[in-house]
């Protein structure tokens, strides 16, 4: 049974790639419907983007760690400025860093995390994110 959710997902490695595109895809609409809009979504897709670019430079994991849990903060920032609209992606996105930050593989487990944000921000827009 595919997943709709992060819940209950300790190693983000584990998922399948039709996982990452149901997940997607359920929360890219939830998020729509509760009008995160297309600018706050790109604003934190452009930080992990940055990040991959990291990872494709750099083989040790632990610059891009530390790169990843510090977009805690920021996402802390925009929830708390707009705490209807992104708290539930907050929750989201940390339990999906935490998912890569605690995996086994984390290779795997950042391509997954690559993958499930680029699933989100196209199905936010599929359902008609502006």
């Amino acid at each position: 049974m595919l997943r709709t959710d992060l819940r209950g997902i300790t190693d983000i490695a584990d998922i399948t790639s039709g996982d990452i595109n149901n997940i997607g895809e359920t929360q890219g609409k939830a998020f729509y419907q509760q009008r995160v809009t297309t600018s706050q979504l790109r604003t934190f897709y452009s930080a992990v983007n940055r990040i991959r670019v990291q990872s494709q430079q750099e083989r040790e994991f632990t610059s891009l760690e530390r790169s990843l849990i510090l977009l805690k903060p920021k996402l802390a920032y925009a929830a708390g400025r707009h705490p209807r609209q992104l708290k539930p992606f907050r929750e989201f996105m940390v339990q999906a860093i935490d998912g890569v930050v605690n995996s086994k593989k984390k290779g795997d487990a950042l391509t997954n995390f690559f993958d499930l944000l680029e699933a989100v921000v196209a199905y936010h827009k599929f359902h008609g994110g502006n």
